[in-house]
């Protein structure tokens, strides 16, 4: 907690104060994170993706690295299910089925996660065809 605070700039104490601990800065943190990944208003699926793989790469890669410490940790995992059904209610509002839209997400996690992986530039990628086969039904 103490580096947290010095890497903030913050007097030590602070964040126990603010979280009452080390979970919950990681939880804050956790949401934090989540939240930054959600369309933002006007913003396209393709201007998102290119936004996850480009200036906010890190952030991307950081989501990752906690999905797979989700899996040994089921109170980090509700928060990271409670992120994405975050982004699957929102593509609902925009006119999505439940059921479309969890693909939706799923596969555009896949295909971010592979140019991750790949080490891909944000430009080489093209998401269309995801967009595609939900083309009928993504307003």
């Amino acid at each position: 907690m103490r580096g947290v605070e010095d890497e903030a700039g913050v007097p030590h104490g602070s964040a126990r104060h603010y979280f009452a601990n080390q979970r919950g800065l990681i939880v804050e943190v956790v949401r934090h994170l989540l939240d930054g990944d959600l369309p933002r208003p006007g913003e396209t699926p393709k201007q998102q993706v290119a936004r996850w793989l480009g200036p906010e790469s890190g952030r991307t890669r950081a989501r990752y690295e906690l999905i797979i410490a989700a899996f040994h940790d089921p109170d980090l995992a509700v928060e990271l299910v409670r992120g994405r059904d975050r982004f699957v209610d929102i593509l609902i509002e925009r006119g999505m089925t439940s059921s479309d839209a969890t693909e939706l997400v799923a596969a555009l996690d896949g295909l971010v996660l592979d140019a991750l992986l790949r080490r891909h530039a944000p430009e080489t990628l093209d998401p269309e065809r995801i967009f595609k086969r939900f083309a009928a039904k993504f307003p």
